[in-house]
């Protein structure tokens, strides 16, 4: 019986990125695109957030859908919204997913992912060390690389001043940032533009001036109060960078990322500098698209070769940037998830591996 409805749990609010891109987003295509309607729920103590979990949750419950699949994204915690879910899962065990696109395993006490992952039907991950970590604990696993939203802003030109752009929190970046790009921009000897989009925190607004108060070719640029919300407005910010960086130190949890900032800044046809591990490795193609950078020295190294490319050049790799999109289009993977719905998840049972 072909999928018709989704109910989907989310770990939180549409504030993360996660929620927005592999749970509404998502939901909002394939029910435009291919007639899968969806119910979305939000844990929170709001009279909205509480109506619509007991609402959706009862109606599970009592009276599921024919057709429909039970999705639970990223519940790592013990409180009552996991616990309530754990119940759920329990009475009904057939055409679930738990779905993780990070490592929450080593952030948060892991007992809950571990039980959601065991019980489940099948799993859905967003990197493929996430997927060999997963296979130790469910038999059913699906590889679901993370979409970039549709949008229609596109690299043009480079700027007359050379400028490097980043997209994340910086606060859970901040090392990364620190130790493989940083130092490489104050060896520099050329004007550049610094665009940090994410960060937040007072502290850290000094601590970047501070590092780099002494180097006057670098000019900060950390737009405040940003409206995460608004795509269309943060696409079209990131096609004004010439590169965008994705640092990474190789840490266990960074190799189980899904490489999102590399898609953004190749959405918008702007190649990309980034640490060549992970799922990294499965879109920066190296030379291409941007390029491979896993110290300082060689992020240093690859800016000067960038700035320096003549435009002729420099164009083809933003071409080759821009047409890596399909691999990780929301098109793509609403498509390959309807796909495993109506074909592998059907003949699964809830299967712990062995």
């Amino acid at each position: 019986m072909p999928v018709t409805h989704i109910y989907w749990f989310a770990y939180f609010s549409t504030d993360e990125p996660s929620v927005r891109y592999r749970g509404l987003y998502a939901l909002e295509h394939m029910q435009k695109t291919h007639g899968i309607t969806y119910d979305i729920v939000y844990p929170g103590y709001s009279h909205r957030a509480v109506h619509a979990f007991i609402k959706t949750y009862f109606s599970v419950l009592i009276n599921r859908k024919p057709g429909s699949v039970i999705v639970f994204e990223k519940i790592h915690t013990r409180r009552v919204y996991a616990t309530a879910l754990k119940v759920l899962l329990k009475l009904h065990p057939k055409m679930t997913i738990y779905d993780i696109d990070d490592a929450d395993y080593l952030k948060f006490p892991p007992k809950n992912i571990y039980h959601f992952m065991k019980n489940c039907s099948a799993c859905t991950v967003g990197s493929t060390a996430l997927a060999k970590f997963t296979n130790e604990l469910n038999k059913n696993v699906l590889l679901l690389t993370s979409p970039v939203v549709a949008h229609a802003e596109v690299k043009a030109a480079r700027n007359s001043i050379f400028t490097i752009g980043w997209v994340g929190y910086y606060n859970a970046h901040r090392e990364s940032l620190l130790q493989l790009l940083f130092p490489s921009l104050k060896n520099l000897s050329f004007p550049i533009k610094l665009i940090l989009l994410g960060v937040t925190k007072p502290q850290h607004f000094a601590e970047v001036n501070e590092y780099f108060n002494c180097a006057a070719h670098v000019t900060i640029e950390m737009p405040q109060n940003i409206n995460w919300h608004d795509e269309q407005a943060l696409y079209n910010k990131i096609s004004t960078f010439d590169i965008g960086v994705a640092p990474l130190l190789p840490t266990s949890i960074n190799k189980a990322k899904s490489a999102f900032k590399v898609k953004q800044y190749l959405s918008c046809g702007v190649p990309v500098l980034g640490s060549g591990f992970g799922e990294n490795e499965q879109f920066l193609n190296h030379g291409v698209n941007g390029f491979v950078c896993n110290d300082s020295s060689s992020y240093a190294e690859y800016i000067r070769l960038v700035a320096a490319m003549a435009d002729d050049t420099y164009a083809s790799m933003s071409e080759n940037a821009f047409r890596s999109r399909e691999a990780f289009s929301m098109k793509n993977y609403c498509s390959t998830f309807i796909s495993y719905l109506n074909k592998g998840i059907q003949a699964a049972e809830p299967a712990q591996a062995g």
